[in-house]
């Protein structure tokens, strides 16, 4: 039988599992044991059912799936405060890791610590490009051929031509529902086709709770915007970026380095590349990288609306089209057209894992960096949190 939590049970436990939570899908994995087999608040069906419309939209996983946890329990403010809790400890963290970068970066143990940590950034891009490209490919089946054909085009349009990202993930998505809309699926879902229908009762969000909690944020939002000038760019900035990042993780770094580095020119490429590097110290998602950043151009205001604008895109969707799931997960023009989207990001991070690379392969001690980090990531599969901490160390000694 499915529990009902309390609030501050609720809450703690966002917040437990976004301090506990490290790399990616070990986020995911956490979470599942805590919300499903320690707490039994979801049933095992529900949370992937959760899980699957999490992938269909922008953002990061982990987040958006406790925007549907919260808005499950707590319709009136659940599908917001809760992902905040979650992103709450990595945001606090990377906030005094960046004040520390901004600080002390020039001292000479910093500089030979972040020689090793590029390194291992290009380390993390070539993993995540591998992963992401066998498992997209790997569904596609008989088909992949089309799938290469639009990750090579959308490597060139970002490598040799320099076309916007937004336009390359869109055109990616066309092209997606050209190559596949009309072909049969060669490989099926493991899942069945029908989503789990959750009760109304629970489901329906309490209209004016939440429209009062909405209007309050936006509010506070408003007054930022208004008196502190260049909040509201910080927003904008990262809110596009929030609308972009399909698959959440580092398929987001090419929009990132787009929006900011390319576009904004609020910091380089070797600022933005140790920004990545420390997220990676920090628990919670990839995409907490905004906060370093928002640091970077307006101090700790930054830091946070930076980081609320990344999130916002995926919390308002996940409310929007919850109980539409079932209906959107199945429609076919919907799946081939993240599809397509998918296959793009892989030219993308192939476009950037050459351009980090660049920078960060030097010599021959951060060439080893890179080997060994492969190595662990690739060959022996293990978790990325210890990696760093051990790249650290490495560094200390290499790079004297």
């Amino acid at each position: 039988m499915v529990k009902t939590p309390t609030t501050l049970e609720i809450v703690k436990t966002a917040l437990y599992v976004g301090t506990v939570g490290y790399g990616g899908a070990a986020i995911l994995a956490v979470m599942k044991k805590v919300i499903v087999h320690e707490k039994g608040w979801l049933k095992e069906d529900e949370f992937m059912n959760a899980l699957s419309l999490a992938q269909l939209l922008p953002g990061a996983v982990g987040v958006t799936i406790w925007s549907y946890i919260g808005h499950r329990f707590k319709p009136a403010w659940g599908g917001i405060i809760l992902p905040f809790a979650f992103a709450f400890p990595a945001m606090l963290s990377i906030i005094l890791l960046a004040w520390a970068y901004f600080t002390f970066g020039d001292l000479s143990f910093v500089r030979s610590i972040f020689l090793g940590l590029g390194a291992l950034v290009v380390a993390l891009l070539i993993n995540a490009t591998l992963m992401l490209g066998t498992t997209v490919f790997r569904n596609m089946g008989n088909n992949a051929a089309y799938g290469i054909v639009i990750a090579a085009l959308s490597f060139s349009g970002l490598h040799f031509f320099g076309l916007n990202v937004a336009f390359i993930i869109l055109i990616s998505g066309l092209l997606g529902v050209l190559f596949f809309y009309f072909k049969e699926d060669q490989v099926k879902s493991k899942r069945g086709q029908g989503a789990l229908k959750v009760e109304k009762r629970i489901m329906k969000m309490r209209q004016r709770g939440g429209f009062l909690l909405v209007a309050f944020f936006i509010g506070l939002l408003a007054v930022s915007f208004w008196y502190l000038a260049g909040t509201w760019d910080i927003f904008a900035a990262f809110f596009k970026i929030g609308s972009l990042a399909f698959g959440g993780g580092f398929t987001a770094v090419p929009i990132i380095q787009h929006v900011v580095v390319d576009g904004m020119k609020w910091l380089d490429l070797k600022t933005f590349r140790d920004g990545i590097a420390l997220g990676q110290i920090t628990p919670g998602p990839v995409l907490i990288t905004a906060t370093f950043i928002g640091y970077k151009v307006q101090g700790i205001i930054g830091a946070i609306v930076a980081t609320i604008g990344i999130f916002t895109p995926s919390l308002a969707a996940m409310i929007l089209v919850s109980r539409a799931h079932a209906k959107i997960e199945n429609l076919k023009i919907v799946k081939v057209f993240i599809k397509g989207i998918q296959a793009g990001f892989v030219g993308l991070l192939i476009a950037v894992v050459m351009q980090f690379g660049i920078q960060s392969l030097i010599n021959i001690k951060t060439w080893t960096v890179l080997f060994v980090c492969i190595a662990y990531l690739v060959g022996w599969k293990k978790d990325a949190a210890w990696l760093v901490l051990g790249v650290i160390g490495l560094s200390l000694f290499l790079f004297p």
